[in-house]
């Protein structure tokens, strides 16, 4: 799979995705910080990638239609460490089949996982 990881996510992430066989960008690696949403989102269309994002403007789908890309699988916003943003992703993709989750929203919490 691809993934696009925002430059809100922790970049450790990438490098477990990459060991797990997935392709992945991450923002911060190519760009310097402080791209706009629209100019990420135009990374994951072009890419055909899942975003993967703590940024809640990728909620909207009026705005970021997930079903324009793979996916977009949106962490809560809360007090989580890094390793902890890692095992959530991985309990997620681990769980979840992805026909599930392709082309919709997902939302991942400590409390666990919702796909719209």
């Amino acid at each position: 799979m691809n993934f696009l990881l925002d430059e809100n996510v922790c970049l450790d992430l990438a490098e477990v995705l990459r060991k797990s066989g997935h392709s992945v960008i991450a923002i911060a690696e190519i760009v310097e910080r402080g791209i706009t949403d629209d100019e990420v989102w135009q990374i994951a269309i072009k890419n055909q990638s899942i975003l993967i994002t703590r940024d809640y403007h990728f909620t909207n789908p009026t705005r970021f239609n997930p079903s324009e890309i793979q996916g977009i699988i949106f962490i809560r916003p809360g007090n989580l460490s890094s390793q902890e943003e890692i095992i959530l992703v991985q309990k997620f993709l681990g769980r979840i089949s992805p026909e599930h989750y392709i082309g919709k929203l997902s939302i991942l919490a400590k409390s666990g996982f919702r796909v719209r």
